[in-house]
């Protein structure tokens, strides 16, 4: 119920109000990631962006644990896509995912068991890292985000 109430309340957030939070990989390395909290928000994710940082990210918010596919739709750069539990831990990474032809077909990548968060950043960054299904992600926002 709490999770529920705060994710409406996330959506809820003008405009203006800060949607990023800063994502700590067990290795130590720090991402600052966008939140994706809409579902408009997360149909676009990294749609028409010329690059991501190596310390950049994207952190999709779903309201439910799920078999959340991501493609990579207009996406013009590589992505390592990680789907996450509610205690953030990695269910699943795809790693190093390629952008989707302009005019051919683009499939959805999928985790092999609910999740109820994606992490994304530049592809190789999750292995560059070391970072592998079981550890958990420290997530640091304002208000914590569960």
């Amino acid at each position: 119920m709490l999770e529920t109430l705060l994710f409406v309340l996330l959506a809820m957030l003008p405009l203006d109000a800060p949607r990023s939070a800063v994502a700590v990989l067990p290795s130590g390395d720090e991402f600052m990631v966008e939140l994706a909290v809409t579902p408009e928000e997360r149909r676009i994710g990294y749609m028409h962006r010329d690059q991501v940082g190596p310390s950049d990210g994207m952190l999709f918010l779903f309201g439910s644990d799920d078999i959340h596919g991501i493609w990579m739709k207009n996406c013009r750069v590589a992505l390592d896509i990680i789907w996450l539990d509610q205690d953030f831990r990695v269910v699943h990474i795809a790693p190093d995912r390629q952008p989707c032809e302009p005019d051919g077909p683009c499939p959805s990548a999928y985790p092999f068991r609910p999740a109820r968060y994606v992490l994304e950043l530049a592809g190789g960054r999750a292995a560059e890292t070391g970072l592998k299904a079981g550890d958990r992600v420290v997530v640091l926002s304002d208000p914590p985000i569960r």
